[in-house]
């Protein structure tokens, strides 16, 4: 309870500071090769997104079905000391980053640049003019990409979700990514289950591989019972992890990766100093067909 209330106060404190703005408009920050581009957020309506698949990407490089892995971690905006270490540290050989609290500095651009990645980030708010949201990063780059915001009910503070899809080798099949920081203070379960119900009805329209991952913040039975009850709509298996140390709030796990049409061949988390949450490293390949 001290912790949530903590950061209730300090995201309160930010909502009536200065040091934070929220701009009308809903941007996208992307970095593909050399070039940045910053546009409007491409909303993830229905129709937009059946129309990506009259497209071909067999010409694009494709992400290897054989094996690959994803590195999931809230970097807390990067405000601890060693997380530039860390960060450094975790995303070496990681074929697909999901961050959350992502704060886009220029310690963090340079970070991606020495990665090599090609790189979204949805923005939720700026913090001193920087850029904070969801970036989801890759070696290679998305044939699609959709985000949304939802604002905090109680602080006014959004929070976005950005999915992406990457062409799979040896299928037809593409693997769709969901980055999520799910909304926190809530005084029920309304504004969370609509945020995680427009969720479900883009990956309702998927028909292939699927990894759900994020900041979800379940740290009540309700919200957990939700999160459950939506993976099952959808076929998600979740991640287990042999060791418990994932972050937990009220006694709940709060950091989740769920998955579909998968096979999980290893999957770590490990404990960090540089941020509130411990990052998750899950290797997958496709799942082979019966």
């Amino acid at each position: 309870m001290i912790k949530l209330v903590f950061h209730i106060t300090f995201f309160l404190l930010l909502t009536l500071s200065a040091c934070v703005t929220m701009p009308h408009q809903h941007l996208t920050v992307s970095q593909r090769g050399d070039n940045i581009s910053i546009q409007d957020a491409r909303d993830c309506e229905i129709n937009q997104y059946e129309n990506i698949f009259k497209s071909d990407p067999a010409q694009k490089p494709e992400l290897d079905s054989r094996g690959f892995n994803i590195l999931t971690w809230n970097v807390l905006r990067g405000e601890k000391k060693e997380w530039k270490e860390d960060f450094t540290h975790l995303t070496k050989s990681k074929d697909i980053l999901t961050i959350q609290e992502a704060r886009l500095t220029d310690d963090m651009r340079e970070l991606l640049n020495k990665g090599h990645y090609n790189w979204d980030i949805s923005t939720a708010f700026k913090y001193w003019g920087t850029e904070v949201g969801v970036l989801t990063a890759s070696r290679l780059e998305p044939y699609f990409t959709c985000t949304f915001r939802t604002k905090e009910p109680l602080i006014s503070l959004p929070k976005t979700a950005l999915i992406t899809l990457y062409p799979l080798s040896n299928t037809d099949k593409s693997l769709m990514v969901v980055n999520i920081h799910t909304i926190n203070f809530t005084l029920g379960t309304e504004s969370f289950y609509k945020q995680l119900e427009k969720v479900e009805r883009i990956l309702s329209q998927h028909h292939g591989p699927v990894i759900f991952s994020g900041d979800v913040n379940t740290w009540s039975k309700k919200r957990m019972a939700i999160l459950k009850d939506f993976s099952i709509r959808l076929g998600l298996k979740a991640v287990t992890f042999n060791k418990p140390n994932r972050t937990k709030v009220f006694g709940h796990d709060i950091d989740h990766i769920y998955y579909r049409q998968l096979t999980v061949t290893d999957a770590r988390v490990i404990k960090v100093n540089s941020s509130d949450h411990n990052p998750m490293l899950v290797s997958f390949r496709l799942e082979e067909s019966e």
